[in-house]
This record gives C-alpha cells, structure tokens and sequence, in this order.
C-alpha cells in the first residue's frame, strides 16, 4: 500500500495479520508510533515504513520478526531512542535500512549476530561510539553506509570485509591509520570525507601521514634492567621460534583469504579456460543458447568452480549480445543476480577471435529444468515443494526491483524466463542471462522509464509483453509482464508433483 496517500496512525490491530509476509507502507502520510503488536508478525519478511511520520522509538518486538529478510525505516521519519538489542535474533535479515533518522546510543555488537546482513543504511543518525568488531565481522557484508553520525575509533578492522563493495564513513569522527588493504585499495569503493583525524592510506586521499610517538619512559635501576634483560632472553629463546611459525602460517592464511580489488576481475586467457573446461568438452556443456554455448569446469588458479558462457561469434548479434552483458554485469551487485567472475577476450589456438564470460556455477542448475525435467521421477517433490517454489518467486522479485528502481542506473532485463533464472544449492534463486539487457538513462527513467527499441521483438515468445510485438517502447513493465508469466508457471506445481509421485 504504498503511494496511497494513507493518514492517521497504524492500528495495533495490525498485529492480528499473524499471516503477512509483506508489509509495505511506503510514501505516505502515516504517524505516531510503531506498535509493540508489529512484533506477532512471526511470518513476515519485508517491512517497509518509507517516506511517513512515525516518530518514537523502534520497539523491541521488532526482535521476533525472526523470518525478516528485508527493513526499511528511512527517509523522513523521526524515529528516537536506540537500535533494540532483541535486533540479534533476526538471523534471516539481509538489509537493513534506519537512515535519515534521530537514533542514538551505540550501535548495538548484537547486529553481528544478523549472520546473513549483506546490505546496511545507519547514515544520518546520532550514533556514537567506535564500529562493533562484530559488526566488521559479518562475511557477508557488502554495503555499509554510516556516514553522518558521531562515529569514532579506528577503522583498521574494516579492511578484512571480505565481499564488502561500497563503505561510506564521511562526517563522523574517525581517527588513526587508514589501511592499504581490502576496500581501501579502491578509491572508488569508499568515501571518508570530513573525518579530519584520519591520515596515512592512498595518495589520492591527500591525508597527512601517520605519526608514531614514541613514550617516555621512565628511569630503570640497574636490577630492573637486569630483571628485564633476563626475561627478554628467555623470551627469544623460548617463544621467537613459535612466533615466526605462527607468523609464516598466519601470512599463508591471509593471502588466500585476501579479497580480489574491486572492480578489477581476474585475467583468464582462452588457454585458461581450455584447461578449465577440458578443452570445453560436451561432457561439461551444462547450457545453449541462441549466442553460444555454456560449460562447466575448474579454474585451476584457485580451484574455483566456474560457468564459462562461451559466444558463438558466427551468430549475428552475438558481439553485441556479449557487450551488453558486460555493461550490464559490471555496474550490478545483488545476491539474486549471478554474478560474474571475469570476462575474456582473446584468440584460440586457430588464430580465431574468442570471447567468453566467466560466471558463479550454479549447482542446481535453472528454474526450467526444475519446472520442466527431462527425467519428472528424479525430481524430488519434498525439495522442490509449492514453499520452496514462492520463495524463488520472492527472489526474482527482488533481483528486479532491484534492476529497475535501486541500482546505478534501471536497468531492463528484456529476457526474464525460467531458464534464465539460476539456482544456488541452497535453492536461491538468481536472474541471468543479460545478454539482450538495456540500460536507461537518467532522462528516461525519470520518465516513465521507456527506451525506444529498433531491433524489432526482444525476447522469447511466450513471455514477451504484447506491446513489444506492436513495436511499443521497451520498460520495465514489459519485464514484469515476463516475470508474471514466469510466476504462473512456477506456481502451477500439482500436475509435475503428481507426476513424481506415479
């Protein structure tokens, strides 16, 4: 129910909805406070409170909403008090937004246990104190904005974010060294604007450089020093060897736990993934398509398991096919969009033109073969249930919100369907597939968000929006045309679970 242009205060009747999975007031009118009985929403998964009036304090029950995936309060609220400590038990939450607030206090150690937050807004509040560690500790993290609060400490700890992408500390109070590891190699990935006590870290950040001050210490007698002198020989004798183990194995564990820089991919060349894919053999071909074929295999650099989407060069249209991936890929970042691992562009061992995309193998394959197997009796009905199949559609709808309305630029997919759509081995989904991919401007997406098309019908019959087939503009709700269709097709799950049953 957002842009509805509701008033007034949200009931506690709301509380009674023990069955909602969605909760979405956004761009209203709504004021007062947050009700405790929010708290019953034991099913819910996305709150979103964006653009009201709510004023007061987040209550506690919010920490027995243990299914959330997704909270928003940001944006024109006058939310007070602190970030409830229950917050610890919301172990599914992936994003977590409180920006442009009046919250205060520290931010609680307890958001480390969010195991599975990848995305958080703090910005814009009146948080005080240093960074929780456990907070720097979240492997998932991958976006962290706490700009505009009173934050201080040091921010050493914040270069082990492993698959963190964008981190903002500007006006705070941050002081000490700024590290030369992780996301502070790249300039582009974090900003520490208005953090005046700051220095050392890259030449481009034009910081003073770090000033090591040496204590006074204070006058030693001679059986002090000897005392002294004693100890420090046992030591070296004793401990120096197990320390220059330790540090030899710990340096081991760092370099292979160190992230690749960001926005900077791993060169492969087509030997590379001629060894990956032996020799891009048809036992390893796992997809086709019409611009090129899609292998398995093992990068031997890092032993990682990889697809190699390998394009067909003689297929008209499979240059650009394979540019406008690469402008797509490169400027996305979701937990519901494939994500790719490198590109290459190179010759073979012909001397012909060669050009791949190296992608995150996914274990259990696309949608389409789920929906649709080749065996029906080898799909097992009590994985790939009516539950585990909505939650997939909660994915897909997710990955395009985010395409269409919360990255760099809104982006088309223009080719949603079933054997687009990946699945992790824990059955989350991710869209692929952006070879037919369209990026709007500015100026068309604050207008409508059309883009005119000139190549004819984009897409796959079935699931192409009819206004495409009469020559009509490209927008994102051709793409929700496509996603409904896809909806009900996976939704439509009794005939195919009657036929493993037989």
């Amino acid at each position: 129910m957002s842009s509805t242009a509701l008033v007034g205060s949200l009931s506690p009747h709301v509380g009674n909805l023990t069955f909602l999975r969605t909760l979405v007031l956004d761009d209203n009118n709504i004021r007062g406070l947050i009700p405790e009985e929010i708290g019953r929403l034991f099913r819910l998964r996305i709150l979103s409170l964006r653009n009201n009036s709510f004023e007061g304090a987040i209550p506690p029950s919010f920490g027995n909403l243990s299914s959330l995936l997704k909270s928003r309060f940001h944006s024109h609220l006058n939310l007070t008090g602190h970030l409830p400590r229950q917050i610890d038990n919301l172990r599914n939450l992936e994003v977590l937004q409180v920006s442009d607030n009046k919250l205060s206090g520290r931010i609680p150690s307890a958001l480390g246990s969010c195991v599975m937050l990848g995305i958080i807004y703090l910005q814009g509040n009146h948080f005080v104190g240093d960074i929780p560690v456990s907070v720097v500790q979240l492997r998932g993290i991958e976006v962290l904005d706490l700009s505009r609060n009173n934050l201080s400490g040091q921010i050493v700890l914040l270069k082990n974010g492993i698959f963190m992408a964008y981190l903002n500390l500007s006006y705070n109070n941050f002081e000490g060294e700024v590290p030369n590891a992780g996301i502070f190699r790249n300039i582009s990935a974090f900003s520490l604007v208005k953090n005046t006590k700051l220095c050392g870290g890259m030449k481009e950040l034009q910081l003073p450089a770090c000033v090591l001050l040496e204590k006074k210490k204070p006058d030693m007698n001679y059986r002090e020093i000897t005392l002294v002198a004693i100890i420090l020989i046992s030591s070296i004798l004793v401990y120096v060897p197990v320390i220059i183990y330790c540090r030899i194995r710990r340096s081991t564990q760092q370099a292979s736990l160190d992230p690749p820089l960001p926005n900077q991919y791993t060169k492969l060349s087509y030997a590379d993934l001629f060894q990956a894919t032996d020799g891009f053999a048809s036992f390893n071909l796992i997809g086709e398509g019409k611009y090129g074929s899609i292998f398995q295999g093992i990068l031997s650099s890092d032993e990682q398991f990889v697809a190699v989407k390998v394009l067909n060069l003689q297929q008209h249209g499979a240059i650009k096919s394979f540019i406008a991936e690469c402008e797509a890929l490169r400027r996305i970042r979701h937990r519901n969009i494939v994500k790719i691992i490198t590109s290459c562009s190179s010759i073979d061992f012909k001397g012909g033109d060669f050009k791949a995309l190296v992608l995150e193998l996914m274990p259990n394959g696309s949608l389409e073969g789920w929906l649709h197997p080749s065996y029906p009796k080898l799909q097992d009905p009590k994985i790939f249930n009516l539950g585990q199949r909505l939650n997939i559609a909660i994915d897909i709808a997710s990955a395009l919100d985010y395409l269409h309305s919360h990255s760099e630029v809104a982006i088309i997919h223009c080719d949603l369907k079933p054997s687009n759509v990946l699945l992790a081995d824990d059955f989350c989904a991710r869209v692929s597939d952006f070879g037919l991919a369209r990026i709007l401007s500015k100026t068309h997406c604050s207008s409508n968000r059309q883009q005119s098309s000139s190549i004819g019908i984009i897409g796959t019959l079935g699931y192409i929006a009819p206004e495409y087939g009469m020559g009509g503009l490209l927008s994102t709700r051709g793409d929700m045309y496509s996603y409904g269709v896809l909806l009900l097709e996976n939704v439509h799950w009794k005939k195919t679970y009657q036929q493993n049953v037989q």
